[in-house]
């Protein structure tokens, strides 16, 4: 059953014990005094009142350096309920979790050429499914879509696989349902998710970049996600790599994701093959090449497709270059490459790191890592994270 939060956690000291254990455990007291530099006997007692409210778990023993184990504490599951909206390029999925990003109900529809207004009433219709079939009292809507967003204002800016511009997305669905509403980025939801509670647990810079069918990266700064002045840190893909390269979908030449991206993958391809280049993708296509994607180069790359192979590492070139600018501009501890690309990464991990060794400069690179993932699936637990860090 869901608690009354903000009447046990009556202090900055406890919201910081509360989302330190929501987003690090199982961890011990004792390793919540390192991380938030309290005294131990303010993180026990603080404890004690989280546990009084059910609020989170003793969960398992830990392991111990000597003497007796400690116990372990991590979120109760079932302090809230959350309703989570991703609205993707060709499908809108709306799901009811716990606190900690457990998928308890489902719902999901195709909006491939659906009209705005027809997304926007089966939204809130499924919405309203979710929170009359919940459990527990819904604390709080969170909604990630792609493109650009106000997140103070709760406004898709630009949603350009749905045609979407300007849509106050917080204000539709809080003046339905009464309830707090919050709209993240796509990227840096995953983010959160990754950075909060899957990947990386002891590093404080870090820059997860999405290379999909666009670039986007996620930037965090000192343990804190970094969004700029006017939210929009992160468009990485826009960066210039080579003023003579092609045209962007932005309108400028040589931007990172005109070059490194999976669309910049399958033009390539397409533009070989046209110059009667020999691949094995013209024929998963049946030489159709408007229905060249990036999985048909992956699967000729490993059946041993020349053509695919090299364009793969062409673009790991282009790739490690924005890389290695990652580096040398913030300097983080890691890069986590994910997205779509990562499933190349066979083919192109010893080129980029060979770039990235090449470019980048001094030693802002010399003491990091790179690493490839699979990163969308922590985009739910960012969703949970964006609203509770909120709510809390």
């Amino acid at each position: 059953m869901a608690v009354c939060i903000d009447k046990v956690t009556s202090s900055v000291n406890d919201l910081t014990v509360l989302n330190t254990i929501r987003r690090r455990g199982p961890i011990s007291r004792i390793d919540i005094a390192r991380l938030t530099n309290l005294t131990p006997p303010t993180v026990i007692n603080i404890a004690n009142k989280l546990l009084d409210a059910d609020l989170i778990l003793e969960y398992m023993i830990g392991e111990s350096s000597g003497g007796r184990r400690p116990l372990l504490l991590k979120t109760n599951p079932g302090f809230a309920e959350l309703v989570v909206v991703l609205i993707r390029s060709k499908n809108i999925e709306i799901y009811r979790t716990d606190a900690e990003a457990e998928i308890i109900q489902k719902i999901t529809r195709n909006i491939e050429k659906s009209e705005t207004n027809e997304i926007l009433e089966w939204m809130l219709e499924a919405i309203e499914q979710c929170r009359s079939e919940a459990k527990a009292p819904i604390a709080a809507i969170s909604v990630v879509v792609r493109g650009p967003v106000n997140s103070a204002a709760g406004i898709s800016l630009y949603a350009p696989s749905i045609g979407w511009r300007n849509i106050p997305l917080k204000s539709i669905i809080e003046d339905k349902f009464q309830l707090p509403v919050f709209v993240e980025n796509d990227v840096k939801a995953i983010t959160r998710g990754i950075y909060y509670h899957d990947l990386i647990k002891e590093t404080s810079n870090v820059v997860i970049l999405k290379v999909g069918h666009g670039i986007g990266a996620g930037i965090i700064i000192n343990g804190e996600l970094y969004r700029g002045m006017t939210n929009s840190a992160g468009e990485i893909g826009h960066t210039i790599i080579d003023v003579a390269g092609p045209v962007c979908s932005c309108g400028n030449y040589g931007c990172f994701e005109a070059l490194a991206s999976e669309t910049a993958l399958e033009a390539s391809v397409v533009r070989a093959i046209k110059e009667g280049q020999r691949s094995i993708v013209s024929d998963l296509v049946q030489n159709d090449l408007e229905q060249v994607s990036a999985e048909a180069v992956y699967q000729a790359a490993a059946a041993g497709d020349e053509l695919s192979i090299a364009v793969l590492k062409q673009v790991a070139r282009y790739l490690g270059m924005g890389v290695a600018n990652i580096f040398n501009i913030f300097n983080p501890e890691m890069v986590v490459i994910g997205g779509g690309l990562e499933r190349a990464q066979y083919y192109i991990e010893e080129t980029v790191l060979q770039t990235v060794e090449e470019r980048a400069m001094g030693n802002s690179f010399r003491a990091g890592e790179i690493r490839f993932a699979t990163i969308e699936e922590s985009t739910l637990k960012g969703a949970v994270d964006t609203a509770l860090a909120e709510v809390l």
